[in-house]
């Protein structure tokens, strides 16, 4: 089974690390950028300079060694080490050290509650799709994630030719435990079909030359959905905050919850089109 939310944080920060860190491929990352406003310059170790922007630097890695430097506004930095952020306000500068951004000049305020890659141990999670030469039908939710909703709608794209009616089953190590025919492109599963702790595969078949797609979720136990919903919601919360957004996307992948990763990872790609970060993280999870 492959484990996506590993592969999300080593395929992004090794892209992070390739467009952040030009030729200076021996200094250590110490963060992400989280937020720009107004104005403000990054220093590299090397001594390259670039002036910051929001459209194109969000989800900039920073490198031991950097400085950060602001006339007007903040730049907030994201710490790999420690769930924490470090503000750069009006009129200073910060360096990077180790796991934190010190003063150099100004002042630099800590920000609690956010949350960079690589927080808790991933799950292990994997999709698995068997179609014909030419495919014609593609599970689309939910594949390779966890879920919170033991009652979850399983959706799929049909372009199949003719009758639009496919079989979905549910099937849990050896047993289907769910079967049912759609016309449509989502199906409800009942409740009480489904149980808290356990692992899934989900089929929708055409019957039409092979053309069979699925995936494969999870559903943690009941308390730790409840911890996860709690933990959602305080995010939501503070949605208006570029920093919290990019937190939750990053809590989410931690936690294998794929599909609202995806979801939200869309909603800042539309918010920022220019920046290759958001499209390179949204590539690696599909």
């Amino acid at each position: 089974m492959k484990k996506l939310s590993v592969a999300l944080l080593l395929i992004f920060c090794a892209a992070a690390v390739l467009a952040g860190a030009g030729e200076v491929s021996a200094a250590v990352q110490a963060g992400y950028i989280f937020d720009i406003e107004g104005t403000a310059q990054l220093r590299s170790a090397d001594g390259k300079t670039i002036t910051l922007k929001r459209s194109e630097h969000i989800l900039y890695a920073v490198k031991e060694g950097d400085r950060i430097s602001v006339r007007k506004g903040r730049v907030v930095v994201a710490s790999l080490k420690e769930s924490k952020g470090y503000e750069i306000g009006d009129n200073s500068e910060g360096l990077a050290k180790p796991g934190r951004m010190v003063a150099v000049r100004g002042k630099i305020s800590e920000l609690t509650g956010l949350y960079a890659p690589g927080g808790t141990s991933s799950g292990s999670m994997g999709g698995f799709v068997v179609r014909g030469v030419r495919p014609c039908i593609k599970a689309i939710s939910p594949v390779s994630t966890t879920i919170l909703d033991p009652a979850p709608v399983l959706s799929w794209e049909n372009r199949c030719s003719g009758d639009r009616k496919v079989t979905v089953k549910i099937i849990s190590g050896d047993t289907v435990v769910y079967s049912a025919e759609s016309e449509g492109s989502s199906l409800k599963v009942p409740d009480k079909v489904l149980a808290y702790g356990n692992e899934y595969r989900w089929i929708v078949d055409s019957g039409k030359v092979n053309n069979v797609s699925g995936g494969v979720f999870s559903l943690p136990s009941e308390a730790e959905a409840e911890e996860l919903g709690r933990k959602i919601a305080a995010f939501k919360e503070r949605k208006e905050d570029l920093s919290f957004r990019l937190s939750y996307v990053f809590f989410l992948v931690d936690n294998n919850l794929n599909d609202l990763a995806r979801a939200e990872i869309k909603t800042l790609k539309a918010d920022f089109p220019e920046n290759e970060h958001l499209k390179k993280m949204e590539e690696s999870i599909r």
